[in-house]
């Protein structure tokens, strides 16, 4: 095992490095508080790659693909991955009809107020703040969990030093500090992948060795008919592409963008490397579990790591973990901060914007807390998401199908949301996941459609070609 104070010197000096480049990057550049809050049209498409693929893939990449790849093997790290690139697409038919229908706005959340109205508007976003304090936790949980297992570190401190060292930035910098860290990090990224392949190649064996270790141990892993993978493989797949429509971090990413053509090429990069991405860590997690090496299925990646790899490459991947990790971190803390801020200037109008900033950046400090306690449980990732995948996956048809369909009214879309949760609730306390996420977006759908279809009046919706 690692020494402890090790890890800690690491945890302090990484976090250290990356609040002061976030700080100085953008002392100077935020002039008001769209700067803060969106950067309006001041992202390339190149920068814009690597910050879409550093906030979608920080978690992912390291923690929920191999485990994901540990309990349901080939069929589930291909639903994981067609979940991802099924969201970049989404993302790229949805940014510009969007954009183009509320040009000034910053978050979903605008959008769903002008479409629909306020009692929508309020459940959007008690929804996406739900949903990212959930991914604000698993973010915590999991490089928690590995520091905890490389050298027993307790998992509060590892949360605190990551929580508070990523706010510092984040609340002075906003967007623009958080966009620029995650062009840096978005490179260790690769570094990191590169570093791990070599590593396993080198240290466990060769590829075809390794594979055939690992199918002898656990044929199920490489059964691409498991029926109980295809249904975790599909679970994963509804749940990432609907939860993580409503990460305010990301819609900000596409406001920030400089036009649609710089946001389209840019989520294009992104589904030509995220799938293969997904694919790679979640079959390393699939040959920690094969070969006994996965003490956790959460750090299956890393107990690989650890089980195989010297010293040396053990700090650098530890290292570029903590680093992904800060750059989704960063994402989801700034998102809180813009949604505490515009949304709660809608409800507090005697405040002055200015005030509200404050008051939100005092917010989203007081929120690290119980952030980091939660995390210090050490529930599962995966499951962490669950929780918050089932509730959007009964909303998230009705908020964009009104972006198609005049007709659907905000009562309607209201009542096939309510109505898509409520059906999916029973299955997931009876454990059945895949029925618990399908049946939500049936039932959403089915109640739009029918519902707009007998509906006489148009509501205005966005006519864009």
């Amino acid at each position: 095992m690692l020494s402890y104070s090790s890890i800690i010197t690491i945890l302090t000096i990484t976090v250290a490095l990356f609040a002061g480049m976030g700080i100085l990057y953008s002392r100077g550049k935020i002039e008001t508080m769209d700067d803060f809050l969106t950067a309006r049209g001041s992202t390339d498409s190149k920068m814009l790659s690597a910050s879409f693929l550093a906030s979608f893939l920080g978690v992912f990449v390291l923690f929920t693909p191999p485990e994901a790849g540990s309990i349901g093997g080939l069929s589930s790290i291909i639903g994981y991955a067609l979940g991802v690139g099924s969201l970049y697409v989404a993302f790229l038919a949805l940014s510009p009809r969007i954009r183009g229908y509320l040009p000034e706005g910053s978050t979903l959340n605008d959008f769903v107020l002008k479409r629909y109205g306020s009692r929508l508007y309020v459940l959007t976003v008690l929804l996406s703040l739900f949903y990212m304090f959930v991914h604000l936790v698993a973010e915590l949980t999991s490089i928690a969990l590995v520091a905890y297992e490389l050298a027993g570190v307790p998992l509060i401190y590892t949360a605190l030093l990551v929580g508070l060292g990523t706010m510092a930035y984040t609340i002075y910098g906003g967007l623009k500090a958080s966009i620029f860290t995650d062009t840096i990090q978005m490179v260790l990224v690769i570094l990191l992948l590169v570093i791990v392949s070599i590593g396993v190649l080198i240290y466990v064996g060769g590829a075809g060795e390794i594979i055939e270790k690992a199918s002898t141990n656990a044929p199920e892993l490489f059964n691409l008919g498991n029926r109980g993978g295809i249904e975790f493989g599909l679970t994963l797949c509804i749940g990432v592409f609907a939860a993580n429509l409503f990460h305010q971090g990301y819609w900000q990413r596409v406001y920030a963008g400089k036009d649609d053509k710089a946001i389209k090429s840019s989520l294009i990069s992104c589904i030509l490397i995220a799938i293969p991405v997904m694919l790679l860590t979640g079959f390393l997690g699939i040959i920690s579990t094969a070969l006994g090496a996965a003490a956790s299925p959460s750090a299956s990646l890393f107990s690989l790591a650890y089980t195989y790899f010297p010293l040396g490459l053990i700090l650098a991947v530890f290292i570029l973990a903590l680093v992904l990790v800060m750059s989704t971190v960063d994402t989801l803390l700034n998102a809180m901060v813009a949604s505490f801020t515009l949304d709660g200037h809608r409800v507090l109008k005697g405040i002055k914007k200015e005030s509200l900033l404050k008051l939100a950046r005092i917010a989203t400090i007081i929120i690290i807390v119980p952030a980091t306690l939660i995390s210090a449980r050490g529930y599962s990732v995966l499951y962490l998401f669950f929780v918050a995948d089932l509730v959007c996956a009964g909303v998230f048809f009705p908020i964009f199908y009104g972006l198609y369909n005049p007709k659907l009214t905000e009562g309607v879309a209201l009542v096939a949301a309510i109505l898509g949760v409520a059906s999916g609730v029973p299955f997931f306390i009876a454990n059945k996941l895949l029925i618990s996420f399908a049946v939500p977006v049936v039932v959403s759908a089915a109640t739009c459609i029918i519902g707009a279809g007998i509906s006489r009046k148009e509501t205005g919706a966005p006519e864009i070609s």
